[in-house]
């Protein structure tokens, strides 16, 4: 393959060798309007491979034959057309200003491109530059910190592992809150497929491995634009599957009249961990300053002074990750065809030992315009990925767990004994260097996308437009626990194997019926009307087997006890839709849309459902064009109402196979060799709607100076109602609950865009970026006799809830008594706090505003550039630090030869009031106080300043005839953050991307930094 690629590439530059040998050359300078050069524009020869760009200073030279028409293009600026006549060799050209604000286009709903002067609603455009020079492999997280009102939460640094994405708040209870993903105007599936048992009553995120969201599978190289279409009224034309918002990224293409271009890339990352908790290694394994191998604690005897040695275990257990990234693409434009072909790899190996992920793409994009009135086109492309990925979480066979709270005195490196079992410092728990090794999760993933379309022109009034596309992917995923390993389901230690297999598939149609006409020299109509189908198939099966015969042989055979379960969900839609654009003057715009859904998720009889909006955008600037300093001017308005479709098969009760769970362990059926099947205990309503958001929003936008400065002011509220909820009920019924539309979340909140070129010269330019948004969340109602709904199976505390008059998700764990001062109430006999009875509100996950701010510098061919990124507020349960303190590991418990005061009074008793003095040891303190994990001493502020990336490079242009630029470049990723969080970088989830509560740190695997450099090259 290597050989065939090298033959095409050489072969490729002697024809264009030969070529340029054989036509007459020209050259020339291209400036602008102001007499100043223009670098980067694109000259190309017309209907012809041909083509060159101009360097630095604007000059350009290449060959051309004699009567060719040679066009000059550059963004920013109207095209130029000139004919190479006879004797003709030197072209000296001056390119005019294009309306910026007036032309540019924005990709939105079903693919379709608007101008940005006629969109009433909010919009955030990423650069897939933007995205390449993030360092990241995953999509999702290559958008942190890239826009207003976008929230990114990664769930670890660990190969692969998923990123969570979510605008403007959360809009539902039990569905997903996460936008629809589109790609080149075609949805895709961005899920987690976390595959559990049948009998398994456990929710498995709180454990596990750290799976990634299948939008991993797109390679950032292929991305050339990313619209975030951030509210209800800008995806209301996808209907249910947008009630989120939508993220629309469209792919590289070859373009018209371009020529022949070939560029390759390449670079090395290389990862540390970024932040870690702070350990003492004073104090070794034991209890009450006594050496016990017994005890899973540190708060034993000091190493020193035993003459034992000190190891830095969680030092010496990371090691240096790596991460290489190559891509080639070949594109072309002709007169009437044109093409990009690509090739992709990621290498990447984790600082977590024996773990790794690696991804290899291809892509092709073709389009072809068969005449005057029919244009074709279709992009495809298919990607291999697998994944080998470490424990963490809540999980003795976690990597962290064990790594976190190994004694000083215990040489974890040496880990394994002769005869190939595990050294451990404690029986419940498997040495980290063992586990990653001897249990690992293992998944491969096969995945195809592709669309065709054909655009039609009836008329100069009428076009038609079909499209169809289809997404489908095979995940296996192979989790092995060894022989010897506490990280099998029944804690036998007898091993465990367990195989997942996942396919999907979604088939996704539109026919589009465009109008476009000036009604009088005032109005104009843009118009479609359309129709969609849609359709889902996932199917999943889950195998275990336990209880091994041998070491190291993982077949079901090798297993004694075998249990199998199967998932299988169809859905389909329909849906039609109309979308039009009412034009005055190109001043005033007014967009009307409606669509009516029919989906299966409502019941085989279910009736449509219709989605309104609407929305106003009016370019005020129009009325002083001769305004020296306002140059662009417009207010937005905007209303929406969408909708979220219930889960597949929600519609009815139906039979299920029962599952008991006592707290620890759990069973279900068959049992004792009998099946056993049960209605659900929850009823239906018969008359099952979708969840509603309603969206209002208010935008102002302007420029001033030359288009120099400029601001971008949103305002928003939604409301999202009728949010499903299963009502506690009579048991008199036959039922526990009844699930029914009840339930309402509210969303309102501000989003500001600043942009501007600070300074600007004919070499040195500085462009800046700030983004800010603040978003206030509030559940408003639950059904009658619901005070608080669950919206995640957890831990017994802290816990997440739906609370009416609080924010989605907030944390509830043991709080302290107060007095009317609130000061804690200290207990005079034991010198501890006085705890409620209940668990109570202890604080939200949701940061009060996120900001980041950009700066881009440019001197001649050297770019740099640098951006920060600020979360304030926001709470995380620091359950890995109350654990580390709790186990005498934390670095503050060094500190333990003295005693301890818990600031607060005394509560009920003779001393009531009274300041509290009562002294207490080391060990209660930090273990029964500070090391509490139930109780809000465990929550910690989430805050962060953290500079997200640097990019530094240098463009060499003109090289020689066949290379056009060589450009290297160095890129930090994460090289500082600012925190008082304590523990591992707080921009992590244990629950990772498929659930709908956050905020949790409990051993996750840590985040990482980079250093990279790269290199790039084009032909």
């Amino acid at each position: 393959m290597k050989q065939t690629l090298l033959s095409f590439f050489v072969g490729s530059m002697i024809l264009t060798s030969v070529a340029f040998a054989q036509n007459k050359k020209v050259s020339g300078r291209v400036t602008g309007a102001d007499g100043k050069p223009l670098a980067g524009v694109t000259i190309a020869v017309q209907g012809s491979s041909l083509a060159t760009q101009t360097d630095a200073d604007g000059n350009y030279s290449f060959s051309v034959p004699t009567g060719k028409v040679i066009v000059f293009r550059s963004v920013g600026f109207a095209d130029k057309t000139l004919i190479v006549k006879e004797g003709q060799s030197a072209f000296n050209v001056t390119l005019d200003n294009s309306d910026n604000t007036l032309n540019e286009v924005v990709v939105t709903a079903l693919g379709i491109s608007k101008s940005s002067r006629s969109i009433g609603y909010s919009t955030s455009k990423v650069s897939g530059e933007d995205l390449v020079k993030s360092g990241e492999a995953n999509i999702i997280q290559g958008l942190a910190a890239k826009a207003a009102g976008v929230q990114i939460t990664s769930s670890s640094g660990t190969p692969g592992a998923s990123s969570k994405i979510v605008l403007r708040g959360a809009a539902t209870f039990s569905g997903d809150n996460q936008p629809l993903i589109v790609i080149d105007g075609v949805p895709i599936d961005n899920s987690v497929n976390f595959i559990r048992a049948g009998d398994d009553p456990y929710n498995q995120n709180l454990a596990g491995v750290q799976l990634g969201n299948r939008a991993l599978d797109i390679n950032p190289d292929d991305i050339e634009t990313v619209t975030i279409l951030k509210g209800p009224a800008a995806a209301a034309l996808y209907g249910q599957a947008a009630g989120n918002g939508a993220v629309i990224y469209t792919t590289k293409k070859g373009k018209l009249g371009s020529g022949l271009g070939i560029t390759y890339s390449s670079g090395f990352d290389l990862q540390q961990v970024n932040k870690l908790p702070k350990f003492q290694n004073v104090y070794g394994q034991g209890e009450n300053g006594k050496y016990m191998t017994t005890s899973a604690d540190s708060w034993g005897e000091n190493i020193a002074k035993a003459g034992k040695t000190a190891y830095n275990n969680v030092e010496d257990f990371f090691q240096n990750g790596n991460q290489f990234d190559n891509n080639l693409a070949i594109s072309s434009g002709g007169e009437k065809t044109s093409f990009r072909f690509s090739v992709g790899s990621v290498n990447n190996k984790g600082i977590i030992p024996n773990t790794n992920f690696n991804r290899y793409s291809t892509r092709l994009g073709t389009e072809s315009k068969l005449n005057d009135q029919i244009t074709v086109g279709g992009n495809f492309s298919y990607t291999n990925s697998n994944t080998r990925a470490a424990q963490n979480g809540s999980n003795t066979a976690g990597a962290m767990l064990s790594l976190f709270r190994t004694p000083a005195d215990f040489n974890l490196a040496d880990y394994k004994n002769a005869d190939g079992t595990q050294k451990k410092y404690f029986s419940n728990y498997d040495n980290p260097y063992w586990s990653t090794e001897n249990n690992p999760y293992k998944e491969e993933n096969s995945r195809f996308l592709g669309n065709a379309y054909t655009d039609v022109k009836l008329s100069d009034i009428f076009s038609v437009t079909w499209k169809t596309g289809l997404d489908t992917y095979s995940t296996e995923g192979t989790q092995i626990y060894a022989i010897g390993s506490n990280g099998d389901d029944n804690a036998t230690r007898l091993g465990e194997i367990k195989r997942t297999n996942v396919n999907f598939k979604n088939i996704y149609t539109d026919l589009l019926l465009k109008l476009n006409t000036k009604i009088n020299e005032d109005f104009s109509v843009n118009a479609l009307l359309g129709g969609n189908f849609n359709y889902k198939q996932y199917r999943a099966n889950f195998a275990r087997g336990r209880n091994l015969s041998m070491p190291n042989y993982y077949n079901f055979a090798s297993a004694s006890e075998l249990y199998a379960s199967n998932t299988e969900e169809y859905t389909n839609s329909k849906a039609i839709f109309l979308d039009a654009t009412f034009d005055y003057r190109s001043i005033l715009f007014l967009t009307l849309t409606g669509r009516n859904e029919w989906s299966t998720t409502f019941g085989r009889n279910a009736k449509g459902f219709f989605y309104p909006k609407a929305d106003i955008s009016y370019v005020f600037s129009d009325l002083f064009k001769e305004s020296k300093i306002v140059n662009f001017g417009k207010v937005r308005l905007a209303y929406s109402n969408v909708g979220i479709s219930p889960t597949a098969y929600s519609d009815r009760a139906y039979y299920t196979v029962p599952t008991v769970a006592d707290g620890m362990t759990g069973f279900s059926f068959p049992y004792l060799g009998q099946t056993g099947f049960a209605i659900s205990s929850v009823a239906v309503s018969p008359s099952l709607g979708p969840e509603r958001n309603v969206g209002y929003e208010a935008g102002l936008e302007m420029k001033f100076l030359q288009n120099r400065l400029g601001f971008d002011f949103t305002y928003y509220q939604q409301k999202s109602s009728d949010l499903l909820i299963s009502q506690p009920i009579d048991p008199t019924s036959g039922y526990e609950n009844y699930y029914n539309n009840i339930g309402e979340i509210k969303n309102t909140g501000y989003e500001l865009a600043l942009n501007g070129h600070v300074y600007k010269s004919d070499n040195f330019n500085w462009h800046a970026t700030l983004n800010w948004s603040k978003n206030n969340n509030e559940v408003t109602e639950l059904a009658e006799g619901v005070d608080k709904l669950s919206i995640g199976s957890a831990f017994s505390a802290p816990q997440s809830y739906a609370i009416v008059g609080e924010p989605f998700g907030v944390l509830y764990a043991q709080k302290f008594q107060r007095n009317a001062q609130g000061k804690i109430l200290i207990d005079e006999t034991s010198g501890l706090p006085i705890y409620e009875d209940e668990i109570d509100n202890v604080g939200s996950t949701i940061p009060k505003w996120l900001m980041n701010i950009n700066n881009e510098f440019s001197y001649k061919n050297l770019s740099f550039s640098f951006l920060w990124d600020f979360r304030k507020g926001g709470k995380i349960w620091g359950g890995t630090q109350a654990g580390l303190y709790n186990r005498g590991k934390a670095e503050e418990t060094a500190d333990r030869e003295r005693e301890y005061v818990i600031e607060g009074v005394y509560g009920p008793g003779a001393n009531e009031g009274e300041k509290n003095i009562t002294k207490i040891s080391a060990l209660r303190y930090f273990k029964n106080y500070l090391g509490n994990s139930s109780s809000e001493i465990a929550m910690q502020d989430g805050s962060w300043a953290r500079l997200r990336s640097i990019d530094v490079s240098y463009r060499f242009t003109k090289v020689s005839k066949a290379i056009q630029f060589i450009q290297v470049g160095v890129n930090l990723r994460n090289p500082i953050l600012i925190t008082k969080y304590k523990g591992i970088d707080p921009e992590t989830s244990l629950t990772g991307s498929n659930q709908n509560f956050a905020g949790y740190d409990f051993f996750n695997n840590p985040g990482t930094k980079s250093y990279s450099i790269n290199f790039r090259v084009g032909f």
